[in-house]
């Protein structure tokens, strides 16, 4: 039924499909990999972005504390 140049390209074509899945793979575990990396920066990003409101309010707080010693 099939030609041995038929099997030779069938092969041929077999493997170019399992060869761009694996190649497909890699690169979406990659991806996973900068994505759970990007995560965690942002995480880090908001939780130095709260620390610095926390010191601003700090910050405010002593000024005004200041002042109201200065006036006295």
């Amino acid at each position: 039924m099939f030609s041995v140049k038929d099997t030779v390209w069938l092969l041929g074509v077999a493997a170019a499909l399992f060869i761009s899945w694996g190649m497909m793979s890699q690169r979406v575990t990659a991806m996973e990999r900068d994505m759970d990396r990007m995560e965690t920066a942002l995480t880090t990003f908001m939780k130095i972005e709260s620390r610095i409101a926390v010191i601003e309010v700090e910050i405010k707080n002593i000024n005004s504390e200041i002042e109201e010693l200065g006036k006295l």
